[in-house]
């Protein structure tokens, strides 16, 4: 009953708008998304190149949010979420099975998705989290330009469920940026 409850509130708080991650906007700038997230609970845990990291709770879940901001106007373009590492595949598996569920759930099918190990592993040998760590485990699917938002799902090399929401139009504005800075240096 627990883990059905917790699914539910997952659900709402990633349903609320497309550009939204518990309640807070996938644009804007870093110190008044942080400020929001601390207003929730979340504590700051340190400034990263173009952004920072906080760890927090949602839908009674650990999760470290690690927030990107553009090198130049410094307008927030995506929002990372790492749930706590798992130690057994049968949690690191369902973990993915049930967000991949609740992002199909409010963004239909993804645009592409994979889920397959890489020689010499495969389902079933025992050896999955050494797969998962050694980046032979490929899980993951995106849904591309939902209301100016790419998500995705995707088992990271370090055992835990990564959840992303990127900002399209900011996303492209940091490409430009980017290129800009590099045109100017060389």
């Amino acid at each position: 009953m627990k883990k059905f409850l917790t699914a539910i509130a997952l659900f709402f708080v990633f349903s609320a708008n497309a550009q939204v991650f518990d309640g807070v906007s996938v644009s804007g700038d870093l110190p008044t998304a942080i400020a929001k997230f601390k207003e929730k609970g979340y504590v700051f845990k340190k400034y990263v190149e173009n952004g920072a990291i906080l760890n927090g709770k949602v839908g009674y879940r650990d999760i470290e949010l690690y927030i990107f901001v553009t090198p130049k106007s410094k307008k927030i373009f995506k929002f990372n979420i790492y749930f706590e590492e798992q130690s057994t595949w049968s949690n690191l598996k369902y973990d993915y099975d049930k967000y991949y569920e609740i992002f199909k759930e409010k963004y239909g099918a993804p645009d592409s998705e994979y889920s397959f190990f890489s020689s010499p592993y495969e389902a079933g040998d025992g050896y999955e989290m050494t797969a998962v760590q050694l980046e032979k485990a490929t899980f993951s699917a995106y849904w591309l330009k939902r209301n100016n938002t790419t998500v995705a799902v995707t088992i990271s090399k370090w055992k835990q469920v990564q959840l992303t929401y990127e900002n399209d139009t900011n996303t492209d504005l940091k490409k430009k940026e980017l290129t800009m800075i590099e045109n100017n240096s060389f």
